[in-house]
C-alpha cells in the first residue's frame, strides 16, 4: 500500500562533476524540475572547462569549485555542506554526472521512504533500483520493502535523520567503496538501505572488455566471457578499500562482506588474467593490499602503481 508522502522541507540534489560535457548543462536544468536546489561539485577540472562550469552556473544551479582532485567522497561532502550552510535540508540526493533519473525519481524515492517509515522502519538510505535497464542486486526484503545489498552512490536519498547518525561520507577512501562504506555503516547503525520503487537512472556503465584466448573472444557456456577494465589506479583504490571495508565490518555484517568480497574476486582474477597490462594490474592490486594492512588512507601517491612501462 502506497501513500502520499507529506511535503518535505527540502531535498536537495548534488551531483560530482569532472571535467564536464555539454550533456551535464542540460542534465543539471533538467534536475532542478524536481529538486529544491542543485548543487553541482566539480572536483578539480582543468581551466578549460570553466565555461562549461559558467554554463551550468547560468541554469540557475549553485556551482562549487575545488581547487584540486580529492574524489567523489570529498567532491559529495563538500556538495552537502553547501546545501547546510543557509538551512538543514530534509534530504540529499547524490549523483554522478553521467546519471539521468526519471522525471519523478525524488517523489518515487520519497515514497518508498514515508512509506517504510510508515511501517516502522528506520531508513537510513533509499537508492535506485535500476541503471540503464540493470537492476540493482538486492538482499531480500523486510516489512515488504526490498532491501538493497551493494548499491552505488548515484541516486542515494539520504535523510536528514542519517547524516545526523552517522555522518558524512569517508573522505580517506576516495574513490571506490565509498558507497559501500556507507550502506555498510548505516546497517551498523541500525538503518535499512532500501530499493526506491521505480527510481530508475540513466548511467553510463564502466568500460568493459572482452577476455581473449589466443587472440580470440572466450566463450563460456556460450556467453563471451567479458570483464571491467580498470586503469591500474582505479585498481590500487578498489584493492585498498576492498580490503579495508572487509576488515572494518567483517564481524559486523559476515554475510554481506563475504558476498561482496567473492564479487570482488572474481573480477580480480577476471582482471590479471585478460588485462593487456598485466603486470601493473599486478602491482597495483599488491600495493593496495599492502596500504590497508597498514591503515593508509587517502589520495594515492602515483608512484606506488606507476604503470608507464606497461603501455
Amino acid at each position: 500500500m502506497s501513500t502520499e508522502p507529506p511535503a518535505p522541507r527540502s531535498v536537495v540534489a548534488i551531483v560530482a562533476s569532472y571535467r564536464p560535457d555539454a550533456d551535464l548543462v542540460a542534465t543539471a536544468a533538467k534536475l532542478r524540475q524536481q529538486f529544491d536546489r542543485v548543487i553541482v561539485v566539480d572536483d578539480g577540472s582543468p581551466a578549460e572547462f570553466s565555461g562549461r562550469l559558467d554554463e551550468i552556473e547560468a541554469t540557475g544551479v549553485t556551482v562549487v569549485r575545488r581547487p584540486q582532485n580529492a574524489g567523489i567522497a570529498a567532491s559529495l561532502n563538500a556538495g552537502i555542506r553547501a546545501a547546510e550552510e543557509n538551512e538543514r535540508p530534509d534530504f540529499v540526493v547524490t549523483f554522478d554526472q553521467d546519471s539521468v533519473p526519471v522525471d519523478d525519481y525524488a517523489e518515487r524515492a520519497l515514497t518508498t521512504y514515508h512509506d517504510a517509515r510508515a511501517a516502522g522502519r528506520r531508513v537510513g538510505v533509499v537508492v535506485a533500483s535500476s541503471y540503464s535497464g540493470h537492476a540493482v542486486h538486492t538482499r531480500g526484503d523486510v516489512a515488504g520493502f526490498t532491501v538493497a545489498f551493494d548499491p552505488m552512490q548515484s541516486g542515494f536519498v539520504i535523510p536528514r535523520e542519517t547524516l545526523d547518525s552517522i555522518g558524512h561520507l569517508d573522505e580517506g577512501l576516495v574513490i571506490d567503496g565509498v558507497d559501500s562504506e556507507y550502506t555498510a555503516r548505516a546497517r551498523a547503525a541500525g538503518f535499512d538501505v532500501l530499493v526506491g520503487a521505480g527510481c530508475d537512472i540513466r548511467h553510463q556503465l564502466g568500460r568493459r572488455d572482452p577476455a581473449r584466448l589466443f587472440g580470440r573472444p572466450l566463450r563460456v557456456l556460450g556467453r563471451e566471457l567479458s570483464y571491467n577494465y580498470h586503469s591500474p589506479q582505479r585498481v590500487y583504490y578498489i584493492a585498498r578499500n576492498g580490503t579495508t571495508l572487509t576488515r572494518r565490518y567483517l564481524l559486523k555484517d559476515p554475510s554481506w562482506v563475504l558476498r561482496r568480497l567473492g564479487e570482488e574476486t572474481k573480477a580480480h582474477l577476471l582482471r590479471l588474467a585478460f588485462s593487456p597490462n598485466r603486470r601493473a594490474i599486478a602491482r597495483a592490486m599488491l600495493a593496495g593490499y599492502r596500504d590497508s594492512v597498514r591503515g593508509r588512507t587517502g589520495v594515492l601517491i602515483l608512484d606506488a602503481v606507476d604503470d608507464r612501462k606497461e603501455r
